[in-house]
């Protein structure tokens, strides 16, 4: 094998190593998944901060789907019942609220309402077990291609 093979298979192996930031810091009330750049979740987020001057005490975190935490939207995702197909993704309570629109605005609204009148549970208490380190299974995957690739090769 060659050095530049080996070379590639430690860097993939590093990145899978990377570590999860740890999401049982803080249980918020109102969770959003956002995009970097995306203007409905900025149209959210203002009905959120608005909803936060009505409830000071309701806390807020967002995630860009990027970060390692963004693997959450998918645990939560499959919680819910929900296929996230457009950003925000915006769980509180017992909703789960993706994209925008003005029906997605009164769901947010009554949602919120109703979290901060009875004191709901945080979204987070929802996942039951570890994550599914898809980060991690993907790396191996591209890792067992790039041999399979390797193994042909050298057959050849």
């Amino acid at each position: 094998m060659s050095r530049t093979a080996v070379g590639l298979i430690a860097l993939l192996l590093l990145i899978s190593l990377l570590p999860i930031s740890g999401f049982a810091q803080s249980q918020p009330d109102v969770l959003v998944f956002y995009r970097e750049g995306c203007h409905d979740c900025e149209r959210m987020d203002r009905i959120l901060q608005e909803m936060h001057g009505r409830f000071p005490s309701m806390s807020v975190r967002h995630i860009e789907e990027n970060e390692p935490d963004g693997e959450l939207m998918w645990a939560l995702s499959a919680e819910y019942g929900i296929f996230p197909t457009k950003f925000p993704v915006i769980f509180v309570g017992d909703e789960a609220i993706t994209g925008v629109g003005l029906d997605k605005e009164l769901r947010l609204r009554a949602a919120v309402e109703a979290c901060m009148q009875t004191e709901c549970e945080s979204p987070l208490t929802r996942i039951s077990g570890p994550l599914i380190p898809w980060r991690t299974y993907i790396v191996v995957g591209l890792i067992a291609v790039f041999l399979l690739l390797v193994v042909i090769d050298y057959a050849i």
